[in-house]
């Protein structure tokens, strides 16, 4: 079996005796050997091991642990299963160089972890690059520039990508691929101002494209590349690809940011073409649909409908108040950003004093989740104080928790 070396380290076994990797699909290995998952005979166990790993040497309390393993199941003797898994996965970490080393899954109090060195583990090795990488942007871009590509080299695919639809998994995978794309951002920048390479800067751009293809932000990195390097028609094809790709699959036009990027080319002497791209080639759209709480009250019953009948995904987003002023001028900015920003098929109520409704017809949960980062955006362009609201997205496809919500609003 090979030996996995981690980014940016050269280890020796007395290094990292025990490796871990769960940014892509998990690896272990043991002595310069990967572990292969086929001698994983308990899932339980295989998913303590990771979530363990996750937690990066935080001890974890058993109750902790039999939740996540074993949850709403009161027949079982959760205990003692619990050991069992714990035997198990210290069986797996035993090393046939030293069989009688302490394991590294530690046991005190009522807790567990494990006790691994520094850098180790991928995902702790991958933050320090990430976090380095930022320190030295500016004081030291070449150091920076290494620790991007460190990072990037241990990024693999995102966390435990054959686990993603364990829930406990869901907020790690967000908060590391929020991480990836704000190292690749700022590797392609370092990439053209330290080394004007402007074909390095595309190509790792187009590998993070693959992996978000409606990540806004690679597009105007990718650019704010072009125009530095002087080709003004790149940047504008650039832009009207993903133009293009907005309207077909959300009726959306990109956002004034990505927009202002292309409008800047008139100073490069394209004018003409500059304002066209952003003014006529793609049709724009005229924003969701204003209607009063009673029409929305019945569009909901009749989706809740096509939903049961025909699987029908829709998604909402509800924008309340927080501070209890009626109706004030965050609230209003909130809802005409919202409205203008949204498809025409989608509908936008100001359902009660405090609590805009937006819904958003025939959307997936992936889909919900792309619309709703950028109109996030938008609402940061339009320097909405996000602390004076509460802010909730709803999916379908998580019916129980959007029927909690429905039930109070179509009560209301």
């Amino acid at each position: 079996m090979r030996y996995r070396q981690l980014g940016g380290m050269s280890m020796s076994s007395n290094d990292c005796r025990f490796q871990i990797g769960l940014l892509g699909p998990f690896y272990l290995t043991i002595d310069q050997e990967e572990i292969s998952p086929r001698l994983w005979k308990s899932k339980k166990a295989f998913t303590l091991l990771k979530y363990l790993a996750a937690k990066q040497g935080q001890k974890v309390s058993a109750d902790v642990l039999i939740e996540l393993l074993w949850p709403d199941n009161a027949d079982v003797d959760s205990t003692a299963n619990l050991h069992t898994a714990i035997w198990f996965v210290r069986r797996i970490l035993t090393s046939k160089e030293d069989p009688d080393a302490q394991s590294p899954l530690r046991y005190a109090n009522g807790s567990y972890w494990l006790e691994l060195r520094d850098g180790c583990v991928d995902v702790g090795l991958f933050e320090q690059h990430a976090k380095e990488a930022r320190q030295f942007a500016s004081s030291d871009p070449e150091a920076a520039l290494s620790h991007c590509e460190s990072a990037i080299e241990l990024y693999r695919d995102h966390f435990l990508s054959e686990d993603v639809y364990d829930e406990w998994t869901i907020s790690y995978r967000e908060d590391y691929q929020e991480l990836y794309f704000e190292v690749v951002v700022g590797y392609a920048e370092l990439l053209m101002k330290q080394r004007d390479d402007l074909h390095a800067a595309i190509k790792i751009l187009r590998d993070a494209v693959k992996r978000d293809p409606y990540r806004e932000e690679l597009y105007q990195t990718g650019i704010r590349a072009y125009i530095q390097s002087e080709r003004p028609v790149d940047a504008i094809n650039l832009y009207e690809k993903y133009s293009k790709m907005l309207m077909d699959e959300f009726q959306l036009e990109p956002s004034l940011t990505t927009q202002n990027l292309i409008l800047q080319l008139k100073d490069n002497g394209i004018e003409e073409e500059a304002v066209s791209v952003t003014s006529g080639t793609v049709e724009p759209t005229h924003g969701a649909y204003v209607c009063n709480r009673r029409a929305l009250q019945f569009t909901l019953s009749t989706e809740l409908r096509r939903l049961k009948r025909h699987g029908n995904n829709f998604a909402m987003v509800l924008a309340a108040n927080l501070k209890g002023d009626d109706w004030h001028h965050q609230l209003r900015r909130v809802f005409h950003a919202l409205q203008r920003s949204t498809r025409s098929s989608d509908l936008i109520c100001q359902f009660s004093t405090n609590l805009i409704v937006l819904l958003l017809l025939d959307t997936n949960a992936p889909q919900s989740q792309i619309l709703w980062r950028r109109l996030k955006g938008v609402l940061r362009e339009h320097e909405v104080d996000m602390s004076t609201l509460s802010f909730t997205l709803l999916n379908s496809e998580n019916i129980e928790d959007m029927e909690k919500n429905l039930i109070s609003i179509l009560a209301q």
